[in-house]
């Protein structure tokens, strides 16, 4: 039996760099500093999960099947701006994991949210082994399941399981959440949802239909006539198109395994002089008074 941490890397660093502003050189470094101090908590928190932090790739399919994705990230200078700050802090915190000995991996060709299913589906082969997700990404809410929760340490620590999923989501089972977020969308990558049907009629559509398979073969039989905008918006040609491209577009339940050329692993080692030049560079005081005790944790 294994117990491992998926860790949502950009979740996470994003998450860290919208704390309290630190520099050191003209660069701001609360995206790495923050990063350190959350895995930290996560080694005491759980000891005997092994930690995996996943990195985005650029998954061009998504792009192909539909252009518009992400393409507002850059059209407010504000957020552009944090880009470019968080992006100047990437490789230090990849450097300050290596050193810590946390595992990362990068996909070419696949997001962090893809690499997520790829690894609970691989995973959970043996339904013994214990996966939480760390992340603010509720897409990853879909992977939930025996033995697999989701917890968004940003957000009053929520935590999300096959217990609780009903109380927290709205959703019976996660691929009825799934199919909640396919017929809203998602304005923060620009996915238009069907129409009509938002965050609060979602869950009440699932409810009463049970999958929007369901609701289609229903209607095709003539045994529910569309009355309402919304029920009219997916029974349609178009609504129907819409609904199927954001499955392909959301869905992390059947992730291609990435080819071996495509992988980028790596295993770190905990090195407390490296780590410390790390944070001398980053002028990181705080860990700098007792560093073999910052990283005593890591070693265990």
């Amino acid at each position: 039996m294994s117990k491992t941490l998926l860790i949502d890397g950009n979740s996470i660093g994003y998450a860290c760099h919208s704390g309290t502003k630190l520099t050191a050189g003209g660069m701001q470094t609360q995206a790495v500093f923050g990063f350190v101090r959350v895995m930290r908590e996560l080694r005491r928190e759980y000891p005997k999960h092994t930690p995996m932090v996943l990195w985005d790739g650029r998954a061009e399919w998504r792009f192909q099947l539909h252009p518009l994705y992400k393409s507002n990230r850059d059209n407010d200078p504000k957020k552009v701006a944090m880009k470019e700050a968080y992006a100047q802090q990437r490789p230090y915190i990849a450097r300050a994991l290596k050193h810590l000995g946390v595992r990362q991996v990068t996909a070419l060709k696949h997001e962090a949210d893809d690499m997520a299913g790829y690894f609970v589906a691989e995973l959970t082969k043996n339904p013994d082994n214990e996966i939480v997700l760390i992340t603010g990404d509720e897409d990853w809410i879909q992977l939930v399941r025996r033995n697999v929760t989701w917890r968004d340490m940003r957000n009053d620590d929520k935590k999300v399981s096959l217990a609780n999923l009903f109380d927290k989501t709205g959703y019976k089972t996660p691929y009825a959440f799934l199919e909640g977020k396919c017929l809203q969308g998602d304005t923060s990558d620009v996915i238009s949802g069907v129409g009509k049907i938002g965050e609060k009629g979602a869950p009440e559509f699932l409810a009463e239909f049970g999958s929007v398979r369901e609701f289609w073969r229903r209607v095709d039989a003539g045994e529910f006539k569309p009355k309402y905008v919304a029920h009219k918006n997916l029974a349609s040609p178009e609504g129907r198109k819409i609904f199927a491209r954001n499955l392909k577009l959301m869905q992390l339940l059947k992730v291609h395994k990435p080819a071996k050329e495509d992988m980028r692993v790596e295993i770190g080692k905990v090195d407390d002089d490296a780590f410390q030049a790390l944070c001398e560079e980053l002028a990181f005081a705080s860990i700098l008074k007792n560093v073999p005790l910052f990283t005593s944790i890591f070693k265990q």
